[in-house]
């Protein structure tokens, strides 16, 4: 049996197909605006202490074509938890953030390979390109359903294509879906700053970069409520931060 956890990255400063880009983009983002006195970092640890919920079980009957990759079935794990730590989180500097910070003009990737979009927590910077593209040999649209910004819904029928879209506004954890295959979820958050995180699969999270200040910090997930902290940077130091979810 096959699972998909809804973390699909290793750490957080590297680049890859999953959650780590987001915080590859801090470090990126930076380039041409940090300074000395902005240094400071935040890093800490999303925990987790309630039950796990069970792995979803995903019907793929309705594409052969995806369920030609799975034949032993598959199952996602929305919850996926290492070591105490909860994967996949979202964590961003909410509030005491000033100042403007160009977006990088390097695009953020989202694939739709294996009937699953990777990443499935995709963040990014407002006008910063997001390339869409298909590594499957099945039809597959992405459709994200925003509050603040333009609604679009995309289809890409063959192996190969991509698309490219831009966000003009800041808005954290748009829903997006798959018509063609329902159990394709993902969630885009876009930021007017560089400082946010996905955090790794056992729930370690590092937002670099940082002025001097205080900070309100929150932790955002797909399926769980939200927790936030409060933290203040000083002379360029990093600054420890963990954020606990209690569960039910």
């Amino acid at each position: 049996m096959n699972v998909i956890s809804r973390h699909a990255g290793a750490g957080p400063c590297r680049w890859s197909l999953g959650a780590a880009a987001g915080a590859w983009l801090i470090c990126a983002g930076l380039a041409g605006t940090a300074s000395a006195a902005d240094s400071g970092s935040i890093a800490g640890k999303v925990t987790f202490g309630g039950a796990i919920p069970a792995a979803q079980k995903i019907q793929l009957a309705a594409d052969p074509k995806c369920a030609a990759m799975y034949k032993e079935g598959l199952q996602r794990q929305a919850v996926a938890v290492k070591d105490g730590g909860l994967g996949d989180a979202l964590v961003y500097v909410k509030s005491g953030v000033t100042g403007s910070y160009p977006a990088p003009t390097d695009p953020v990737v989202i694939d739709q390979e294996g009937c699953m979009y990777h990443p499935d927590m995709i963040t990014l910077m407002v006008g910063q390109p997001l390339t869409i593209r298909n590594n499957d040999d099945t039809l597959h649209n992405i459709h994200p359903h925003p509050t603040l910004n333009k609604e679009f819904n995309v289809g890409e029928p063959r192996k190969g294509m991509e698309v490219t879209k831009v966000f003009d506004r800041a808005e954290v954890m748009i829903p997006t879906s798959c018509e063609v295959h329902p159990w394709m979820r993902a969630f885009i958050s876009v930021f007017a700053n560089p400082f946010y995180a996905v955090t790794a699969d056992d729930g370690t999270f590092e937002i670099k970069g940082l002025p001097d200040g205080d900070y309100e910090v929150e932790a955002v997930h797909g399926v769980l409520k939200t927790v936030s902290g409060k933290v203040s940077v000083k002379n360029g130091k990093a600054t420890k931060l963990d954020l606990a979810y209690p569960g039910s």
